[in-house]
């Protein structure tokens, strides 16, 4: 199988969330990934609760396959064990407020002395710079100041949290990523390094470019994928689950009216009373009935599966979550597993 980043080597001195799933698919991808972690402040993430075999399965699940190398780059040892390793390193991967790593003694220019070649990625939630740039923030302050909360409302017009981390996986992990594969085809090209300012904030605003783009241009959004319309909704079945309808299509859309023996709504779809309609109808019979009869008839239902559910489709044979890379990468590793190989 084809391991893009194989041969690259990735120093990650991230915690939590954002950078260590980033790194984690980079190490799926071949990447040698290598977790730096100071011995008195180490990733938090490795004591979070629920526990399996001693190992938080949320540091399990997103540090698998790394390299652990526990050191105190305070200290002008350490840091100096952290520059040796740069000297081999390509990517440098990081997730502090703007200028820690300077008063670490590595920040960018630092590196850049020991390796012209090197990449400094920076996950922060507003950006390098500007009057927000040091503050603190997590998820659901990124969603906030984008707008993105906004737009998620329940039926009292309140705003509700995502289950998911949509600004750290989205606006940091996908994009971080991204800067990181950018960056190295621009070292292939141009034989040169560079320091890549990621802000989880202003990248997950890209996730209702649709929707700013409308509000922009004329004041107001319709909200048409936002529950405004009977084609495009969730709809509740006679036991209780629900399922996912999308057919936006005109040709999805009246084959649903068909199959559902009501070719007359074809012609309705902007009538906000027939979402009541065709949920009074869906609220006759089970989820499983309605996916029995609708899911393969190429109308765009879906069931709305739980996490188990999911886990058991044949759409993630390879795995939930599904894996970002060829690699078999194994567990976690101990804190401070390789230091002998990584700073003997």
């Amino acid at each position: 199988m084809i391991q893009p980043l194989q041969g690259y080597r990735i120093l990650d001195f991230t915690k939590l969330l954002p950078g260590p799933l980033a790194t984690l698919w980079m190490a799926q991808q071949g990447a040698e990934v290598i977790k730096v972690e100071s011995p008195t402040s180490p990733d938090p993430v490795r004591f979070y609760p629920p526990m399996k075999d001693g190992v938080s399965v949320f540091y399990n699940t997103l540090n698998a396959g790394k390299k652990s190398l526990s050191i105190d780059y305070r200290s002008e040892e350490g840091k100096e064990a952290i520059l040796k390793l740069v000297e081999t390193a390509d990517v440098v991967i990081e997730q502090f407020r703007p200028g820690v790593m300077n008063a670490f003694g590595l920040g960018y220019e630092t590196l850049k002395k020991r390796n012209p070649k090197i990449i400094l990625v920076s996950i922060t939630g507003y950006g390098q710079t500007g009057d927000m740039a040091s503050n603190p923030g997590h998820d659901i302050n990124y969603l906030s100041y984008s707008g993105m909360l906004d737009a998620q409302r329940d039926s009292n017009g309140n705003p509700i949290i995502s289950a998911a981390q949509l600004a750290d996986v989205a606006g940091g992990s996908m994009m971080a990523l991204n800067a990181t594969a950018s960056a190295l085809l621009h070292r292939e090209r141009k034989g040169e390094g560079q320091h890549v300012d990621v802000s989880m904030t202003h990248n997950v605003s890209v996730l209702q470019s649709m929707r700013i783009a409308e509000e922009l241009n004329t004041g107001t959004s319709n909200g048409y994928l936002s529950g405004r319309l009977a084609s495009y909704n969730i709809y509740k079945c006679a036991d209780g689950r629900h399922v996912a309808l999308g057919a936006l299509e005109p040709k999805f859309w009246q084959k649903f009216c068909n199959l559902m023996g009501h070719p007359e709504w074809g012609g309705r779809l902007m009538e906000v009373e027939l979402i009541a309609e065709v949920q009074e109808i869906f609220s006759s019979q089970s989820m499983k009935y309605w996916t029995d009869k609708l899911e393969n008839e190429g109308v765009c239902l879906s069931p709305v599966l739980t996490v188990q559910e999911s886990a058991k489709h044949s759409l993630f044979k390879a795995g939930l979550p599904s894996p970002f890379g060829s690699r078999d990468l194994g567990t976690a590793p101990t804190l401070g597993a390789d230091n002998d190989e990584l700073a003997p």
